[in-house]
């Protein structure tokens, strides 16, 4: 693991909740995944939310290899391979993105992810994995 101190973790995290907090606002005008592609305008509503959930996931995985992948499985209530792997079919993969899965997330799970997020928070400044740092 490469040195990082736990503050700087703390912000990560933060820029997670605050990126997620974003796009569920940037978006709360989608009623459903149709609404994505019923013009220019929403579609690039979705390319933004798309680029945003993308800095989620990249955020948590430097978060994961900076704490040797020791944190977030204390964290099940979040599916974290799936953040992962969203981010990667973003970057890598971006024609095969599923607008359905998409509207998913920022309806269903990024919500979930900020309460879970939020809650690692308070956990490392109480001094809970303190031993990873």
């Amino acid at each position: 693991m490469r040195f990082t101190s736990k503050d700087i973790v703390i912000e990560y995290l933060e820029l997670m909740v605050e990126k997620s907090q974003l796009v569920i606002e940037r978006n709360i005008s989608i009623i459903n995944v149709h609404d994505f592609l019923s013009s220019p305008e929403k579609m690039e509503k979705f390319d933004a939310a798309c680029m945003l959930i993308q800095v989620i996931g990249e955020t948590a995985k430097k978060i994961d290899d900076w704490t040797s992948a020791k944190l977030f499985p204390n964290y099940p209530q979040v599916y974290w391979r799936g953040v992962f792997g969203c981010r990667n079919i973003i970057s890598h993969e971006y024609g095969n993105v599923d607008p359905q899965q998409i509207f998913s997330i920022i309806k269903k799970y990024l919500p979930e992810l900020i309460v879970c997020v939020t809650k690692i928070i308070e956990d490392l400044k109480d001094g809970k994995h303190d031993a990873l740092f």
